[in-house]
């Protein structure tokens, strides 16, 4: 038996969802998930498609960044946060 939450979670991946996004750096582009980000989780600010690194810097650090690229598997199962790209 099982939840709704729970299949919608079984169902969807990391790269249909909204807060995972491309992460532009200097070289190269990332993907990455902004979830843990205050302003970004909490949709209190827009969030684009391709995101500066510096924005994420700004925000939270080098360790947040570093968290936000942990989370970079487009394959990898949803999380409980997952919300639809629209």
């Amino acid at each position: 038996m099982y939840l709704p939450q729970i299949r919608e979670k079984a169902i969807h991946r990391c790269n249909d969802c909204m807060f995972f996004v491309a992460i532009r750096g200097k070289a190269e582009t990332r993907q990455g998930c902004v979830v843990h980000i205050k302003a970004y989780g909490n949709l209190e600010k827009r969030i684009p498609v391709i995101l500066p690194v510096m924005d994420i810097i700004k925000r939270v650090g080098l360790e947040g960044l570093e968290e936000c690229l942990q989370h970079g598997d487009p394959e990898r199962q949803s999380c409980g946060r997952f919300r639809l790209k629209g």
